[in-house]
């Protein structure tokens, strides 16, 4: 990104009252959690439409395989620790600007 693109995004986030943040994933992908759709990620080794709530709830198998799934993600999300990212986020909140955070991260 050029560096002109930086600087105007850092006078906007300054010169606003209120800050809404919106996030997905890729916010955390930087401190080693992946994400579901890239290569590699959670959708290439399990099948979303089997982790639903409904099939959960459906059966024991799908309840043991859910398991299974949140087991292997556990590691990644006990090890990562917050990103520049996170950390940039935690300085709007420190100025009370923080209106929202509103994300479909996990």
């Amino acid at each position: 990104m050029e560096r002109s693109l930086i600087q105007k995004a850092a006078e906007i986030i300054h010169a606003a009252r209120k800050i809404v943040v919106f996030t997905g994933a890729g916010i955390s992908t930087e401190s080693g959690i992946p994400d579901f759709r890239s290569p590699g990620g959670v959708w290439s080794r399990y099948n979303q439409d089997d982790l639903t709530y409904q099939k959960f709830r459906s059966h024991e198998k799908y309840r043991k395989l859910y398991w299974a799934y949140d087991q292997a993600r556990y590691p990644a999300m006990r090890d990562a620790i917050p990103n520049d990212a996170h950390e940039a986020i935690v300085e709007i909140e420190k100025t009370g600007r923080l209106l929202a955070l509103i994300t479909q991260n996990i």
